[in-house]
């Protein structure tokens, strides 16, 4: 009895956290992970971050900075996933690097493809919600 209680308790007291990682495809084939957690709309901006695989077989985690209305985007930010994961997202400073030199992206590219994904998951969030 007293082992359940105290695994009760420390269930209780210790904190959750779960980044949530959603794939994304680009029309290329192209492969990206988007936190769906991260996703923050500010000053006509979007940032979230996503994690990919580099040439070395290495996954990176960029912030990016993408434009809301056209598909104009920026890294602003650099993390090892271990970092990430230990900064459980670091999602209060993701505007922190926000910058004006934004570029276009490529229709086919895994930038393209998940900055259409937030845009999606955006829109999704601000349809009214019908009921019966």
């Amino acid at each position: 009895m007293k082992k359940i209680i105290l695994i009760a308790v420390c269930l209780l007291i210790s904190p959750v956290f779960a980044i949530n990682w959603v794939l994304v495809q680009s029309a290329s084939g192209g492969i990206v992970y988007l936190d769906t957690d991260s996703i923050k709309e500010y000053n006509g901006y979007y940032f979230y971050n996503i994690k990919v695989d580099t040439s070395m077989n290495e996954s990176t985690v960029i912030t990016m900075q993408a434009q809301k209305s056209y598909p104009f985007s920026a890294r602003i930010n650099y993390y090892k996933p271990s970092r990430y994961e230990q900064l459980n997202g670091d999602y209060e400073n993701i505007t922190l690097k926000m910058t004006k030199n934004l570029e276009p992206v490529t229709y086919e590219s895994r930038a393209y493809a998940a900055y259409k994904k937030v845009k999606q998951i955006e829109n999704d969030k601000n349809k009214p919600q019908i009921t019966f």
